[in-house]
């Protein structure tokens, strides 16, 4: 097997949600996920976007036709299920907190358009 170095470049979408790292490999590029690599789905390419594309591709092939038992789809829904287990127990930090008044207005006014219009 030739040998990796790995290049640092920053992912964004599914391959930095999963954690895909990139290596340059003559006479290109691969990517990968960074578990075994037996196991790992590989995309290959002249480019790093090259790589990165065709590994998109090959890991949406394989998680279709994987089973529930299949390293990559554990590995996948794991990481899925960890992320998507933070979002739901995360504090909300952008939204501040109405009054009881404040909320009680703004249903009235989706429903009574009518009666926010008098108020004001």
């Amino acid at each position: 097997m030739p040998r990796r170095k790995k290049h640092n470049i920053e992912l964004d979408g599914l391959p930095k949600l999963l954690g895909a790292e990139v290596y340059q490999e003559s006479p290109g590029f691969i990517c990968l996920l960074p578990n075994d690599v037996h196991e790992s789905v590989v995309g290959r390419g002249g480019s790093v976007a090259e790589a990165v594309d065709n590994w998109d591709i090959k890991l949406q092939a394989h998680l279709r036709n994987a089973g529930d038992d299949d390293p990559v789809v554990v590995f996948v829904k794991g990481l899925l299920n960890k992320k998507a287990y933070t979002e739901q127990v995360a504090p909300p930090t952008s939204v501040a907190k109405k009054s009881r008044e404040h909320n009680i207005a703004e249903f009235e006014a989706q429903f009574y358009s009518s009666r926010s219009r008098g108020n004001k």
